[in-house]
């Protein structure tokens, strides 16, 4: 009686499939093996000098008395997010993302909103302790003030300094106004985001965490 060896041969597919299985698996064990390498963020400006904000109990804080955390500086109003001709960014969205799920959290003690209120109103320090209670947000991890002088916009950014430039979108009287800044330790901006997009809110999660990696492997 004779055997027929043929049925010990894999079918084509079977050794298409197993290649793509071998191939996979060392592709992880590669992954695994290796040590990951993070490449540093763009520096976009540089803060050259200190300055002065009000909270809502008209507490002066100094930029500098931030220089050990990492800030995230941005535009807010005491109208949002009921008024949204007058939210430079969406509030919610905001929330969720940077004060939820990132800045509340264990490792990241060291990060900071400072969002300064573009409202004219001559009672705006009650309406910011309202906003406050209302919102129910730490003050420690996010700071309210105003100011009416916002330094942080006056240095050259390679698309133009959006403290110069009025909203077409919006409405708002400066471009600026819908952008948050990430700045490190060393006072160097290291990402801005048009924050009314949800991409962009998303986005500075991902680049704080390399930001802290990257002060990890310094």
């Amino acid at each position: 009686m004779s055997f027929d060896f043929k049925y010990l041969i894999p079918k084509k597919g079977a050794v298409i499939l197993f290649s793509i299985l071998i191939g996979f698996a060392s592709l992880i064990a590669f992954l695994i093996s290796g040590s990951p390498v993070y490449v540093d963020q763009p520096v976009f400006g540089e803060f050259h000098d200190s300055f002065i904000f009000h909270d809502e109990n008209n507490n002066e804080i100094n930029s500098e008395d931030l220089s050990d955390k990492i800030v995230l500086y941005n535009f807010l109003s005491t109208d949002c997010p009921t008024d949204f001709n007058k939210c430079p960014f969406r509030l919610e969205w905001f929330k969720i993302k940077i004060y939820n799920e990132l800045v509340s959290n264990k490792g990241f003690e060291d990060v900071v909103v400072v969002s300064s209120f573009i409202d004219k109103y001559p009672d705006i320090n009650h309406r910011m302790k309202q906003f406050r209670v209302h919102n129910n947000l730490d003050p420690e991890k996010w700071k309210f003030v105003t100011t009416d002088y916002h330094p942080f916009f006056d240095m050259n950014f390679k698309q133009g300094n959006p403290w110069l430039k009025k909203d077409t979108l919006f409405g708002f009287h400066r471009e600026a106004y819908l952008m948050t800044l990430l700045v490190d330790k060393k006072q160097q901006v290291r990402g801005k985001y048009f924050t009314y997009n949800f991409g962009e809110v998303r986005r500075i999660t991902k680049e704080i965490s390399l930001i802290l990696k990257e002060e990890n492997n310094d």
